[in-house]
């Protein structure tokens, strides 16, 4: 199935998503995150958006000409999305274009995704904040290194000795 990604202006990106669903019947996702928030002690999740600006476009079929609304900047690639740019747009689809909570596995202090679609598209922990219980997880698309801070649940903890 292919997939492709419009970068658009901010603030008109959800608008754009929601026409090109009614009009052309072309599901899209606006990638989001949940990010916990402690306020008293007390964890409460905001969503907040993953890539602000992008649309990505999940039709049945390849599309021969791509859509032009006012607010969109450009198209990213060639049409289709491929390689590392694909597999995150289908890790997005996935979890239904919303982030949350992810899974770490430790080994010997250093921490590894336990999901199978992050491990798809290589995301690597870079840095653990234990007490708000938040993972920087890095990953790469439009050719740009990106990271984001996530929750995280510890799955489990291997000790080799």
């Amino acid at each position: 199935m292919p997939v492709y990604c419009l970068f658009c202006e901010t603030q008109k990106c959800t608008t754009i998503a929601r026409v090109i669903e009614r009009c052309w019947g072309i599901p899209c996702i606006s990638p989001r995150i949940i990010q916990r928030k402690w306020v008293k002690g007390i964890a409460q999740e905001v969503y907040h958006s993953m890539l602000p600006g992008y649309v990505f476009l999940y039709p049945e079929k390849p599309m021969d000409k791509l859509i032009h609304i006012p607010g969109v900047i450009r198209t990213l690639g060639n049409g289709e999305l491929q390689n590392e740019d694909l597999a995150f747009a289908n890790m997005i689809k996935g979890h239904n274009g919303v982030i949350g909570t992810i899974h770490l596995v430790e080994e010997e202090e250093r921490y590894k995704v336990e999901d199978p679609l992050w491990k798809m598209m290589e995301g690597k922990v870079i840095k653990v904040d234990r007490g708000r219980k938040r993972c920087c997880i890095e990953y790469s698309f439009d050719n740009i290194c990106r990271t984001v801070w996530l929750g995280y649940d510890m799955v489990h903890r291997i000790r080799t000795e």
